[in-house]
């Protein structure tokens, strides 16, 4: 549940930009503490981690001085941060000792966040992440100053750095959503900034796979769930039975995406470059991605952005410029507005938050595919999916303090399972990307590439 912190529907300062200052003291509490969050908020009453050994012996070298590490994880939910907390704190110390290797201390690491999240997760994060090493990036804009901090982190940091290479949460624990090619190219920057300085050690990225596993407990409730967003629909049929409930699941996707659409096309269908481009399908799949389309247009067309990138880039681009008209950097004090010049302020302040809504819309739909569950009809795939479609709906109905899409279900206990790939040497690749700059774009890419099929190869496919 997002509790918005901040009123967005009135002109605001500039947002600060809050510099890491690292707490040893937080960070012993915070590790002390994680433990039980993960088992009381979380709902994880299981953890497997697998490959440990990989990341102790990165550990153990960069402990050394001689390598520098990028840890890539899987960013599939917001509990994501914690599961990394405890493969650091509790996964990694636990290995090493098995091993025989001795850690100068315990392994820690920066990492970087959304400069948004306070927004919504309240205003104790511009304190809480600095002080656990925490770089906050603006997504949607080239930010150069945090940019220039994170390779200062890499190349002389006290810990490696740790990125989600996916930007966001996807909400697929066994589905990776295509990678941003920054880390691939902060990796490289790192690289040259090491050469440069003379220095000797190895630039190595680490991808980890973070999932989640739900037990066969939770069918109970994803039928129950199935039937209460039919319900809120107008859709009435009878129980739900093991031999039905793909199906239902289905025709439930499938009749959302058609109302939706149908709403978009009678009352936004001028916001379509071409309407003829986005033709009627029978194929849910491309029939979400028409939809997504659609309603990015109706906000990018609210701001004057040209439709291109990838449909996360539009989302990010979109995001920024919500920002950039709520949080205005162009007036030096609030106070010092005239009543009409406010007004007109908070008016266009109120115009970028409805915008962004229709942006919140797509950004959810995205992550609605129609084969993920068919792939494999598993008690995980099914609660992910149910979990996107309850997200699409409560942000339509948000509000309506009547909803019943305000509090998420609660399908029950999980499975966390931490796994650890063979690190990826970025110094190995750096004289083929000096090359040219089409063999920079050319490793970049294929780098970005292997980080992927890297975090795919950790994938551990639900046996329920």
């Amino acid at each position: 549940m997002e509790i918005m912190a901040v009123d967005l529907t009135r002109v605001q300062p500039p947002l600060k930009v809050y510099p890491p200052k690292p707490s040893q003291f937080l960070l012993k509490f915070i590790r002390l503490v994680v433990p039980f969050w993960l088992w009381g908020q979380c709902g994880i009453k299981q953890i497997e981690t697998r490959y440990i050994d990989r990341l102790v012996n990165v550990t153990k070298k960069f402990q050394d001085g001689k390598s520098r590490c990028l840890l890539a994880f899987r960013h599939p939910t917001t509990d994501d941060p914690f599961a990394m907390l405890y493969l650091l704190a509790y996964a990694v110390p636990k290995q090493a000792k098995a091993m025989g290797i001795k850690l100068t201390k315990t392994p820690h690491s920066s990492f970087v966040y959304d400069r948004g999240i306070s927004l919504w997760a309240g205003e104790y994060i511009n304190w809480l992440f600095p002080a656990l090493g925490g770089i906050s990036i603006f997504r949607g804009k080239l930010d150069r100053p945090a940019l220039n901090l994170m390779r200062k982190q890499i190349t002389n940091g006290k810990e490696p750095l740790s990125m989600a290479p996916e930007g966001g949460t996807n909400g697929k624990s066994e589905m990776i959503a295509e990678l941003e090619p920054g880390i691939a190219q902060i990796g490289f920057w790192s690289a040259e900034d090491l050469q440069k300085e003379g220095r000797t050690e190895e630039m190595l990225i680490v991808p980890v796979g973070i999932q989640y596993e739900y037990s066969a407990k939770a069918w109970g409730v994803i039928d129950q769930t199935i039937l209460t967003i039919e319900k809120e629909c107008g859709i009435t049929k009878p129980e739900i039975t093991p031999d039905t409930r793909y199906q239902r699941l289905y025709d439930l996707g499938s009749y959302l995406v058609q109302w939706v659409s149908d709403h978009y096309k009678t009352f936004y269908n001028n916001y379509a470059s071409n309407p003829s481009e986005i033709t009627d399908t029978d194929d849910l799949a491309t029939r979400i991605q028409n939809l997504a389309d659609r309603i990015l247009r109706v906000a990018e067309m609210n701001f004057g952005i040209k439709s291109k990138g990838t449909a996360i880039d539009r989302c990010r681009r979109l995001e920024q410029a919500t920002w950039d008209r709520i949080f205005r950097n162009d007036i030096k004090g609030l106070t010092q507005l005239s009543q009409v010049e406010r007004s007109f302020a908070d008016q266009l302040a109120l115009e970028a938050n409805y915008s962004n809504w229709h942006m919140k819309i797509a950004e959810s739909i995205i992550g609605v595919t129609s084969d993920y569950v068919r792939q494999h009809p598993s008690p995980s795939r099914y609660v992910e999916v149910l979990k996107l479609m309850w997200s699409v709906l409560h942000r339509v109905t948000e509000r309506n303090p009547d909803s019943v899409f305000k509090e998420a279900p609660n399908f029950g206990d999980r499975k966390l399972i931490i796994s650890v790939a063979e690190p990826l040497s970025v110094s190995d690749r750096l004289s083929e990307y000096q090359s040219s700059r089409t063999a920079a774009k050319e490793c970049t890419r294929k780098l970005t590439e292997e980080i992927s099929n890297s975090l795919n190869n950790l994938i551990v496919r639900s046996t329920i």
